[in-house]
Formats: C-alpha cells, sequence, structure tokens
C-alpha cells in the first residue's frame, strides 16, 4: 500500500493581506510610540511648532503689499517646517533613540529599517502639513495670486520626501544628540543662504546661480513661486512646453536628493550608539 502526502503551500492570495495587515500593525505602533515621545518632550516640540512661524515673522517685510507678503509666508513656512520640523527633529530623535538602545531592540525585531527609520517622520510629516496649510491658507487670506496651485502639491510632497531622506542620512554621522545642532547646521545654513529663502539667488553670480537650482531647498523655493506667480527660476513667465520643461527641471533634484540620502542613510546607519 502506497502512502502519499500532500504538502500544503501557504496560499499567496491570502498570505499577502495578512503581510499588509502585519506591517500596518507594526507600523502603526511604531508611529504611535513616536508620536507619544513628541508630545511629551517639550522642547523637540516647542522648537517643531514655534520656529516656523518666528522665521516667518522675522523674514516677512511689512512694508511689502499683502499679495507679496503672501508668497513670502508662504515661503518661509514651508521652508523653516521642512528644516527645523523635519529635518532637525527628526535628526534629533534618531540618535536619541540610537543612544538609548531603542533602535538597536526594533532591529532585531519584526520592523524593517526602514519601517524603524520613517516612523519618527510621520508625527513631524503630520505637524508640517498642518503649518504648511496655515500658511497657503493665510496667503489665500491676503489676496495671493495662485497661478499653479498644483506646484505647491509638488513643493510640500517633494520638500517633504527630500528632507525626511536629509534626515535619516545626516544621522548616520551624528554621534549624540548634542552634536546633531552641529551636524545639521551646515545644510540649514546652506539652504538658508543659497535657495532665495533668505536672499534673492538674483544678486548672486550665475555659476553659483546654477549650483544653487541643485541644492535640496531651492526646489521648494522656485515650486512656491511658480504656484504664486507662474515664473521660472529666472523670473520668465512660463506656459505649455517651457512651463512642463521649467517644472521637471525643478522635480529633478528633490528626486536625486531623495534617492541618494535614503540609499547612504539605510546603507551606512549604524544601530549601536557611536562612541
Amino acid at each position: 500500500m502506497t502512502i502519499t502526502t500532500a504538502t500544503t503551500q501557504p496560499d499567496a492570495a491570502t498570505s499577502a493581506p495578512a503581510a499588509r495587515g502585519s506591517f500596518w500593525r507594526r507600523f502603526g505602533a511604531l508611529v504611535a510610540a513616536e508620536s507619544r515621545i513628541l508630545v511629551r518632550n517639550r522642547t523637540a516640540l516647542f522648537t517643531a511648532i514655534a520656529m516656523p512661524p518666528l522665521i516667518a515673522f522675522a523674514f516677512s517685510g511689512l512694508s511689502m503689499d499683502r499679495a507679496a507678503l503672501g508668497v513670502v509666508l508662504t515661503m518661509m513656512m514651508v521652508g523653516s517646517a521642512l528644516m527645523f520640523v523635519l529635518y532637525f527633529t527628526m535628526v534629533t530623535s534618531l540618535v536619541a533613540r540610537r543612544e538609548q538602545l531603542v533602535l538597536k531592540r526594533l532591529a532585531a525585531g519584526e520592523p524593517t529599517p526602514l519601517e524603524i527609520l520613517l516612523a519618527p517622520a510621520v508625527p513631524l510629516l503630520a505637524l508640517f502639513l498642518v503649518q504648511s496649510g496655515l500658511a497657503i491658507g493665510g496667503a489665500v487670506a491676503l489676496g495671493t495670486p495662485f497661478a499653479h496651485p498644483w506646484a505647491l502639491v509638488l513643493a510640500v510632497v517633494g520638500g517633504a520626501a527630500t528632507w525626511t531622506a536629509l534626515a535619516i542620512w545626516s544621522a548616520t554621522w551624528t554621534r549624540t544628540v548634542e552634536s546633531a545642532q552641529l551636524t545639521t547646521m551646515p545644510l540649514i545654513l546652506v539652504a538658508m543662504l543659497l535657495s532665495g529663502f533668505s536672499l534673492p539667488l538674483t544678486i548672486l553670480p550665475d555659476v553659483v546661480q546654477r549650483f544653487a537650482h541643485w541644492l535640496p531647498m531651492t526646489p521648494v523655493i522656485d515650486l512656491i513661486n511658480l504656484a504664486h506667480l507662474g515664473t521660472g527660476t529666472s523670473g520668465e513667465a512660463l506656459a505649455g512646453g517651457a512651463l512642463v520643461g521649467a517644472t521637471t527641471g525643478m522635480i529633478l533634484p528633490m528626486l536625486l536628493w531623495t534617492a541618494l540620502a535614503l540609499y547612504a542613510g539605510l546603507r551606512g546607519f549604524r544601530w549601536d550608539p557611536r562612541g
């Protein structure tokens, strides 16, 4: 008598939903924990909430007309929120978790490295979106024109992806929470000085202007100008094929920075405290 045994293979149709459910369960738990930690950290929370409005107030000239003030308000709020809400706060969060061995314990469990590193960004992204929405709402209230509103979406989404990836990358070489103020400062200063954020790029030499448009913050400012004024990087009005080409040129640097920073961050991140 021949006895045959049947091997049972997992059904792909049932395993895929289970895997998706497991991902959302793990990632949701990580995000909930990071949100609670952020709320309890009053210093980080104050920096994230107060810094963008303070910078927007400092840089917004009171003598300009209402429409121009709306453009500057959007630039200042979105740009400063990217630098201080997303970038700086996320770097300090990742470094603090590494020093406390939290990341190492998580890495030994079910979550993937990408889930662990992106979880601190979610509550900060939510705060960034709220602040960006308030800035855009303020521009509407001031009567600021909107030539291409979709460009604002590109600026917010592209900027968020770029500066989140840069935060992961910067955390790879930041040894302590205290040193994060030093390691993040060069990129923040470059972003403030060479993006049109605080100084018009037109006062700089042509070669510096061309270089500046490949930096991670400049495309965000360019897209905000395009959204409100309908102008390109040189201040020219855009339409048709020129609009498509200019928009592509603004998006490409953000895509490159996001891909390179995320690759370098995932490849070089150390889960043990850096001595």
